[in-house]
């Protein structure tokens, strides 16, 4: 790895270096490359070539390189480069990227944004000011303006001569589809470039109408969940965004596309693990710190909570010292248990089959699984509780402990996500410390007071 590192910063300092001296380099670098090496350099803290790459790399070049650095270092560029310089960059950048950077800079310096849209070109600059206007989770915010559309009473030839002139031109590039629309914009049907080359070229669009399937497409205000689940659907690689009353707006590309879905996965991970996310990779130590020290206070409460039930029932373990042995048994299986439960909800509610309407029948599932893994494993550990410490009602404690707390765990893994999102909150985030605290309470609790009553 280091190796390549290596070889790919001695290759884009000699593409700098061609660039500096007016020469056409021999070879292209990849956006993604050239990040990987400024990353890199990052990391040796050699913040002056650094810098020297970043001033040389062309305003086309420079924008897609800044688009793959995280998010951190994008925002630190800020004061980096002069408001003309960002202007020159936006104008290379189609209107969903041009419009990220443009916002992130005004989240630091809103001044400086002001005077980069002043120097934006002017169509662009409208394209831009149009798509902030979306929530932030909406298809909207996300969409492209840049697509290839032809009328209906276009005639075929007519607009693949179109076409090709505008991709000589650079004024698109990532075309996968045609999308045909009526005299008032609306939407009416896509055509991958396969399928346009199959239609008798001397004809119009409206004379093949009937040959096109329905178009799908997403609503500008729709959420990016919704997106991503739509695309997985209908195995897509470009998907249009229509208003609501079906003109359309924009495309949503396959490389934003699987950005998205990428991330909806990965927040998923971090979420459950309840760390900060891919920021964390970049944050200083106290930063990072901070955040995970939120989630483990939430947890020091919660197993406060157990110790609290453990010492309601201390004269019972004084008693039979075994039980202090047990405990974190039957708590254990039922924390795992639960959050097998809860790893199999979170998903299927992120890929949009599980919603509120069908949600019985997914709890009811994991009842049954619970209830016969319970059966399974209560019964061998009330055995081995038997055979360990001598004692039958002991062995049959645990068992029906065990059995208790894995029932619980099957219905709060099913319903506390379900829960959470009823109101609003993301169950990837909270599911886990409210399982782990239920799991832990009750199973302390159902374990000692059925061993209080049956063997005291």
């Amino acid at each position: 790895m280091e190796l390549d590192i290596r070889s790919k910063k001695e290759e884009l300092l000699a593409y700098i270096a061609a660039l500096e001296e007016g020469k056409k380099p021999e070879f292209e670098m990849h956006e993604s490359d050239i990040a990987e090496v400024l990353m890199s350099l990052r990391s040796e803290h050699n913040e002056a070539e650094y810098d020297h790459i970043l001033h040389a790399l062309p305003p086309e070049i420079l924008g897609a390189t800044v688009l793959e650095l995280p998010e951190k270092h994008q925002q630190e560029l800020t004061k980096s480069f002069e408001a003309s310089e960002w202007a020159d960059v936006i104008n290379e950048l189609e209107t969903d990227d041009a419009t990220d950077i443009v916002q992130q800079i005004e989240d630091i310096d809103k001044d400086k944004a002001y005077e980069i849209m002043r120097l934006v070109d002017t169509d662009h600059k409208e394209d831009i000011e149009n798509l902030k206007r979306f929530d932030d989770d909406s298809a909207g915010a996300i969409m492209q303006t840049e697509l290839f559309s032809a009328r209906l009473d276009e005639p075929i030839e007519s607009s693949i001569r179109r076409l090709r002139e505008m991709l000589s031109a650079e004024e698109l590039s990532n075309i996968h589809y045609v999308f045909v629309v009526d005299e008032s914009n609306k939407l009416k049907a896509m055509l991958t470039l396969e399928e346009l080359i199959m239609l008798d070229l001397i004809k119009r669009y409206s004379d093949s109408i009937a040959e096109f399937d329905e178009p799908i497409f997403v609503h500008s205000t729709d959420s990016i969940e919704t997106v991503t689940q739509t695309v997985e659907r209908y195995d897509l690689a470009v998907i249009p965004v229509v208003d609501h009353f079906g003109h359309l707006l924009g495309r949503i590309t396959s490389d934003d596309i699987y950005d998205l879905i990428e991330d909806q996965a990965t927040e998923q991970i971090y979420s459950l693990g309840q760390v900060g996310g891919d920021s964390e990779i970049h944050d200083g130590v106290i930063k990072s710190q901070t955040m995970r020290a939120k989630w483990l206070l939430l947890n020091l409460f919660s197993a406060s909570l157990g110790a609290f039930v453990i010492s309601l029932f201390s004269d019972s373990i004084e008693q039979i010292v075994a039980l202090a042995s047990l405990m974190p048994i039957v708590a254990s299986m039922g924390g795992v248990s639960g959050t097998q439960t809860l790893t199999i909800m979170v998903r299927q509610m992120a890929l949009g089959e599980l919603k509120l309407e069908n949600a019985l029948g997914a709890i009811g599932k994991e009842m049954v699984i619970a209830l016969l893994n319970g059966i399974v494993f209560a019964t061998l550990a009330g055995a081995l509780a038997w055979a360990w410490f001598k004692m039958p009602l002991l062995g049959a404690v645990i068992a029906m402990a065990m059995l208790a707390n894995m029932l619980y765990a099957g219905l709060f893994g099913a319903g506390i996500p379900l829960v959470l999102k009823r109101f609003g909150i993301d169950p990837a985030v909270a599911s886990a410390v409210l399982l782990i605290t239920v799991t832990d309470v009750a199973g302390f609790f159902t374990f000692l007071s059925l061993a209080t009553i049956i063997l005291l």
